[in-house]
């Protein structure tokens, strides 16, 4: 006797499970993502391994100036958006020196402004002069470019995905989602019959 003959009451709904193979291979596929994804969160192997650090001086200065070559901004531009954000003034500098005595509490320091002559020795002599790190959160935030960290994150193998890509991934798994939804909904409504 077939599944399909096997009714307890005239009135059972009958559902022809055919679609069982489909299902199933769903949960299959999911479970091999599932498993891409430990194995992409362990973490990537380094692709490339930097000789020393005078090449990463140089990689950063290159991405730090096609940055600005994006932003269309100059270098004076950037020294004083830079300097704006984070509120580095000669005043400041003048009050508040970057070095202390050893038996006093250390008060908020401001180091002097940068200047051009500065930021171009940091992208023209690299190896001399290398940016310190914390210079790179500003020229993200003024650039609007995250070229100076995808060269951190390529070097690890990874990808930089700005906040409208994350969005639209987003959007395009839940798009995904939705139409395998609306695939099996189809599938039961073609097979359930109703006897009166």
């Amino acid at each position: 006797m077939s599944r399909l003959d096997k009714r307890l009451d005239p009135n059972q709904l009958v559902f022809p499970f055919t679609w069982e193979k489909q299902i199933e291979s769903f949960i299959e596929t999911r479970k091999e993502i599932q498993i891409e994804a430990e194995e992409i969160a362990k973490g990537p192997e380094p692709t490339k391994r930097v000789e020393c650090e005078f090449e990463l001086s140089v990689t950063i200065a290159a991405s730090i100036k096609r940055a600005l070559d994006e932003s269309g901004l100059s270098r004076e531009q950037l020294v004083d958006e830079i300097n704006a954000y984070f509120g580095l003034t000669k005043e400041g500098a003048v009050e508040h020196p970057p070095e202390n005595d050893d038996d006093e509490p250390i008060p908020p320091v401001c180091r002097r402004p940068m200047k051009i002559h500065m930021l171009n020795n940091y992208l023209s002599k690299p190896s001399d002069y290398p940016i310190p790190a914390y210079y790179l959160f500003a020229i993200h935030h003024i650039t609007r470019s995250l070229a100076p960290a995808e060269e951190f994150v390529k070097a690890e193998g990874g990808k930089v995905a700005t906040g409208v890509e994350i969005r639209q991934m987003q959007i395009g798994k839940l798009q995904a989602n939705l139409e395998e939804g609306r695939m099996i909904m189809k599938e039961l409504k073609k097979h359930i019959t109703v006897k009166r």
